[in-house]
């Protein structure tokens, strides 16, 4: 069946636990019970506890030192609890072996406890927010758990000052081999900072810089000034060479001539020979010879004037003679001339060699930050060296202190106590949790039986599952199938419309009836077959209880048993079983001797003699012609036949008849035979009149509203009056 999960609510596992109430009840009281002898039977615990407290060592070690390319040591990591791992020290193997040894502590049978058992035993805790360690240790003996706490305690505080001296002394150890190393290291770094620094020609790098800086400044500004100087020495030069028409080197060497005595005195001479010259060229003529020893005279002077102008200028061309001597005016020009030139080249000088002194300011300035780099690498090695060695030095002191005062980082806070009251069984605490489980593994167990019963268990399901029209609910007769006859198999049914009218399960049959007699109007429904899914479904129930509702409004009813492998209709009204139904359609006989009258209006075929194969005698001419006589001699006739599951026979009987009411009981039938069943009437083409559902218990249907008792209605006093068992009147029935 498929549920839908909102219609399910608190009612609906109300009703399950009411369907399950036994096994559920049963699982809870195992539960209760094993909990309490568990809890009665067990022997008194005890438990002893005492607290440490964990301190740091007053003293270094080797962990805080930092030995740069020496082998400093490093945290393991750096989520570790210092308390947590004291406190596995202290469950350890060996000072728990110490303790069993110093104790003497034995198991049952005489030998020497494993350490796996002392410590299942034992428990080591960190109260919150200290650095307290609580030790407890449980036993049958209150005394022992006190001695074994304070002893273990003592084993652990031994083993801390063990420890911590065999640390110290290690530590002490490594720091008095790594000082000689490191003094050594430091010795030459200093060493290697003097040469770096008389290699280098550095006093101080930094002041080395800022001089440096301050220098290229000044030289940029003196190389400013000179250019200025020089562009204005170029200026006045241009200025007189144009003034007086030539070049620089000119005016040089007219300035140089006119200085010189020697070319001053040729050129005199010279001058004075051409005056001479020309006054003997007027009075004497060209040939003369007075004029000819004049030209000789005079071609002498200017070859000597030639080579001393030569030897002055240092020039061979000759000099025209404005340039051999010149005025005051002129001399003065060139003066200035050669002053300005002079001045000029001058700053030129200047200012090439300021420019070679700046780059060599600047290729030093390239090295500095290299020298600088090479220089704070040593003094940065120097200044770690030296740190460690003095960090070497104060932990040395510290560790020779510590190692000498010997006191550990743990102290006893409390000393164990002999308990007074044990710590287990705590019997109120057990049974309340077993109280607890066995109803959460009782509810389980319900819901759990619950989801693997595949059976219809409710009206609505039973509804869903068929889709017939509901004509009756018959309600669950309590202690019903109790009454048994004395040589029966199995219970039969009570006839609860005889023995209690004014019941509620009365009163549904005589709703069942009224029901099936609105199913048609133009055709009234008076033979028909009652039959079930699967077998005990109580449809024998339902057809004699419906035949007395239906006798109760004087209507002539006939029962028919057609069951004829397993009839029960005779056991029901207490009939023999000798001539039936079998015995009608087998022998051919009248049907009127076999037919027992059970009252004025209510007479009952009984199945008879068993065949060995029913099929052919229900599926039968024979049966078609009873069936149609039975419908003219009776206002209804029930037919009792066997369930779907086990025989073809309700079918049969189907097509014979005005159709088939089909009988099911939740809580019996399963929802395969369900659509089993559903499925066969359907391909068989068979008319069903509708749907009982029988055995229909009020508290597990969501609408048991739906359902009354007889004493709701009619009064407490007047159900019980009723429900008193009429005397059976019986006629004497044909034989």
């Amino acid at each position: 069946m498929e549920y839908d999960d909102e219609s399910i609510d608190i009612k609906s596992y109300v009703r399950i636990l009411r369907r399950r109430w036994l096994p559920a009840t049963a699982v809870f009281a195992t539960v209760v019970t094993l909990t309490a002898l568990a809890t009665f039977l067990q022997k008194s615990v005890f438990q002893a506890e005492g607290t440490l407290q964990l301190k740091e060592v007053g003293g270094a070690s080797t962990s805080d030192i930092d030995i740069k390319g020496i082998g400093g040591l490093e945290a393991l990591s750096a989520s570790s609890n210092p308390i947590a791992t004291e406190a596995e020290i202290l469950r350890s193997a060996p000072i728990v072996q110490q303790t069993i040894s110093t104790l003497k502590l034995q198991d049952a049978n005489g030998q020497p406890i494993e350490p796996d058992t002392f410590i299942q035993a034992l428990t080591v805790t960190n109260i919150k927010n200290t650095d307290i360690l609580n030790v407890a240790y449980k036993s049958l003996d209150p005394q022992e758990a006190v001695e074994v706490v304070n002893q273990l305690m003592q084993d652990y505080r031994a083993s801390n000052i063990t420890n911590n001296r065999a640390e110290a002394a290690s530590a002490r150890k490594y720091i008095e081999q790594q000082v000689p190393l490191v003094t050594a290291k430091l010795r030459r770094l200093d060493l290697a900072l003097r040469r770096f620094k008389e290699e280098n020609g550095i006093t101080d790098l930094k002041e080395e810089a800022r001089v440096q800086a301050e220098v290229t400044g000044q030289q940029q500004t003196e190389f400013s000034r000179i250019q200025s100087e020089m562009v204005k020495a170029s200026t006045r030069s241009q200025a007189l060479r144009d003034k007086l028409g030539m070049t620089t080197e000119e005016a040089r060497q007219v300035n140089d001539l006119s200085q010189s005595p020697g070319v001053q005195k040729l050129l005199e001479e010279s001058q004075a020979n051409e005056v001479l010259l020309a006054e003997a060229r007027t009075l004497y003529g060209p040939n003369h010879p007075n004029v000819l020893t004049l030209l000789d005279r005079q071609t002498e002077l200017q070859s000597l004037l030639s080579r001393q102008v030569g030897q002055v200028v240092n020039n061979t061309t000759s000099q025209p003679l404005r340039n051999l001597q010149a005025g005051q005016s002129t001399q003065q020009l060139t003066d200035a001339l050669v002053e300005a030139e002079v001045e000029r080249l001058g700053l030129e000088q200047q200012a090439i060699a300021l420019t070679k002194n700046q780059n060599t300011y600047k290729r030093n300035q390239k090295f500095l930050p290299r020298l600088e780099q090479q220089l704070v690498a040593i003094e940065r090695d120097q200044l770690v060296a030296h740190t460690t060695y003095e960090g070497l030095l104060k932990a040395l002191q510290q560790i020779q202190i510590s190692e000498n005062q010997n006191i550990g980082n743990v102290r006893i806070v409390a000393a164990a106590s002999l308990p007074k009251t044990p710590i287990a069984p705590r019997k109120a605490f057990n049974l309340a949790v077993g109280l607890l489980f066995g109803s959460l593994l009782g509810i389980g167990t319900a819901l759990l039986l619950e989801a693997l019963d595949t059976s219809i268990k409710t009206v609505q399901e039973a509804k869903d599952t068929f889709q017939y029209t509901v004509l009756g609910n018959i309600p669950f007769l309590k202690d019903a199938e109790k009454v048994s006859r004395k040589g029966l198999d199995r219970p039969t049914p009570d006839l609860i419309v005889r023995d209690n009218p004014r019941s509620s399960v009365s009163e549904s049959y005589r709703m069942l009836q009224a029901n099936l007699k609105f199913l048609s109007s133009d055709h009234q429904v008076q033979v028909f077959v009652i039959t079930s899914s699967i077998p005990k479904e109580g449809k024998s129930t339902v057809v004699a209880n419906l035949a007395l509702a239906l006798v109760e409004l004087g209507n002539r009813v006939l029962v028919i048993d057609a069951d004829l492998r397993r009839p029960s209709q005779h056991q029901v009204w207490e009939l023999p079983n000798t001539v039936g139904l079998s015995n009608v359609l087998v022998e051919k006989r009248g049907w009127l001797d076999a037919v027992r009258e059970e009252d004025d209006n209510l007479d009952i075929l009984t199945a008879g003699v068993i065949p060995p194969n029913p099929v052919p005698l229900i599926d039968s001419h024979h049966m078609a012609v009873l069936l149609e006589e039975f419908h003219q001699a009776y206002d209804y006739v029930l037919i009792d036949s066997p369930p779907l599951a086990v025989a073809a026979d309700a079918l049969l009987l189907g097509k014979m008849t005005d159709g088939i009411l089909l009988v099911t009981r939740p809580g019996l039938v399963d929802s395969g035979s369900a659509q089993s069943s559903k499925e066969t009437l359907e391909k068989s083409g068979q008319k069903v009149l509708g749907l009982v559902i029988n055995g229909v218990i009020p508290e597990n249907e969501p609408d048991s509203y739906y359902y009354y008792y007889a004493k709701d209605y009619y009064g407490e006093d007047e159900t019980e009056q009723a429900s008193t068992p009429k005397k059976k009147v019986k006629k004497k029935a044909n034989s």
